[in-house]
């Protein structure tokens, strides 16, 4: 009858332990990336990844809130939180053993180095020639921390800032030298500030580890079997949908 009685209060317990494990919310975080997370004009988080990240929880019907920070906070959140999300964030080799990794949510993504068109004494053909300038760059992002690892320096030939727009920002009133970014980010920034295209030059492309597809990552003290229903929604979305 006690081994009975054992039994019965494990069972109910394990019961319980997955029911609050089925319906806990899970913390879903990302940055302002147009066009693939961005926060819209009526304040909902919104954005052709933010689309696919939807459908594939949706799909599994696990309940989630979607948050946009600034990139550096949004990758403190899901390194030492439990259930926690972020997404569209880019495999690296340095940030391989941080997360559980869900590839891929995008295809790769290419990034150039700008100048203002003005600027004619600013001449690049190589990485290395940027260095002579001052770029500005977002913390914590691939970007940047491809940079660091090719020589570049805070303070010295990058101005980090968290604040997405704070670049583009300084860039237009010449604060900065040259800013990285994708080609639909320029054109967005050119639309937001009220510049035109033919006010800026890009320069070269940036060919980086961070070519690689973009992802989904979860903490590490997620639960692995949420990681896996998550990785096996996104391997069906992706043979429905492709990239």
């Amino acid at each position: 009858m006690y081994r009975i009685a054992i039994l019965n209060v494990c069972v109910i317990l394990c019961t319980f332990s997955l029911y609050v494990a089925a319906s806990a919310k899970l913390n879903v975080v990302t940055e302002e990336w147009r066009p693939y997370n961005y926060t819209n004009e009526h304040g909902e988080v919104v954005g052709r990844a933010t689309e696919r990240v939807k459908a594939i929880l949706d799909s599994i019907n696990i309940d989630y809130q979607i948050t946009s920070y600034p990139w550096a906070r949004s990758m403190i959140l899901t390194a030492n939180d439990e259930n926690t999300l972020i997404y569209t964030i880019l495999k690296t080799k340095e940030r391989e053993n941080l997360f559980q990794w869900v590839c891929p949510l995008i295809g790769p993504v290419k990034v150039n180095l700008y100048k203002l068109a003005k600027r004619k004494e600013i001449n690049i053909t190589t990485l290395e020639h940027a260095k002579r300038y001052v770029t500005s760059i977002e913390k914590g992002e691939s970007d940047h921390e491809y940079l660091l690892a090719n020589g570049f320096k805070n303070g010295v030939n990058l101005d980090v800032t968290s604040d997405p727009y704070a670049g583009a920002r300084k860039f237009f009133a010449g604060r900065v030298d040259l800013v990285l970014q994708t080609e639909w980010e320029m054109s967005e920034n050119l639309r937001h500030f009220n510049h035109t295209e033919s006010e800026i030059e890009k320069l070269i492309e940036v060919t980086k580890a961070s070519d690689a597809e973009g992802c989904l990552a979860f903490s590490n003290k997620t639960d692995k079997a949420l990681v896996e229903k998550v990785r096996n929604a996104l391997k069906a979305y992706n043979q429905k949908h492709g990239l």
